[in-house]
């Protein structure tokens, strides 16, 4: 199966062999704009062999960053000279973060066979946005919204000539939400979408990892699904807190819940249990003496 998925002409996405991450490539009038550019070296030299053959001059090239986990920031030494793009939070969070993204780009790269060419070094995108905001990178247009609760500095990039919404980290058909911080933050975010989905022509969803959503109402099903695994997330520790339980017995009497990658072969175990632990952490410090 290839790695490349042609949506139109001038709009390809690759997906990597590293947890299925996915990087949306358009190009057009010798320009290119890349989504989240990853992962291993193998693959960042494709994409950059791809890139050039419309857009050899880097400078015409644009790289929008979703978020700054490891997975997604390998690709900027691949496009020297690119314009780089991302929240405007990102530089510091990348900053403080350095050693363990470099760790786990590291511990994945080797573990999928490959060697990073050179080490890990954060940066500063040259141009940041913040909340909604329309925004030009070459000839393409691009609407950012602000949609934490997987990452506090976490943009979803709609593309309104396209009918193409760039998730991030968001609305994959393999992961369930993966919180961190409170389930309502992410939810909140989910709301925000739904408010895209309801006013726009949203054609493909371009999730960070996992299959695409073709149509409109494949991408809102996701969303929805996704709203119910965290209500029902949070019920479910509501009555176990309320119970007396602690967050060990939680934990246990939750994963009882059915949701998209129980038990498989990308397994969502592990994150389950931890947004139990953010979902009861949270209620118990809304409840604790002294907080109105």
């Amino acid at each position: 199966m290839s790695a490349w998925t042609t949506l139109e002409p001038g709009v390809r996405v690759r997906t990597s062999r590293c947890q299925d991450m996915n990087s949306l490539v358009l190009t057009a009038d010798d320009h290119a704009l890349l989504v989240d550019p990853g992962v291993l070296p193998s693959e960042l030299d494709d994409l950059a062999a791809a890139v050039s053959e419309t857009a050899p001059r880097f400078e015409r090239v644009a790289l929008a960053f979703t978020h700054p986990h490891w997975d997604h920031v390998l690709g900027m030494p691949w496009f020297p000279g690119a314009l780089t793009f991302a929240h405007s939070g990102f530089a510091d969070e990348l900053e403080r973060e350095a050693a363990s993204v470099a760790h786990a780009a590291e511990c994945w790269v080797t573990e999928q066979g490959e060697r990073l060419p050179h080490a890990f070094r954060p940066f500063a995108p040259r141009l940041t946005a913040h909340g909604t905001a329309a925004v030009r990178l070459g000839p393409f247009s691009v609407v950012t919204y602000d949609t934490p609760g997987h990452n506090g500095n976490h943009l979803a990039l709609w593309l309104p000539e396209r009918g193409i919404l760039a998730a991030g980290d968001l609305l994959s058909d393999i992961e369930i939400p993966w919180l961190d911080s409170p389930p309502w933050v992410y939810r909140g975010s989910l709301k925000t979408l739904h408010w895209l989905f309801e006013q726009e022509d949203v054609r493909v969803v371009v999730p960070g990892h996992g299959p695409l959503a073709h149509g409109r109402t494949t991408g809102y099903r996701r969303l929805l699904r996704d709203m119910d695994y965290l209500l029902h997330l949070e019920a479910g520790v509501s009555r176990a807190f309320q119970a007396g339980l602690d967050l060990e017995d939680t934990r246990k009497q939750l994963a009882r819940m059915e949701y998209v990658g129980k038990d498989a072969a990308h397994a969502m175990n592990d994150v389950h249990a931890e947004n139990v632990r953010f979902a009861y952490e949270a209620l118990a410090d809304s409840t604790a003496p002294g907080r109105s």
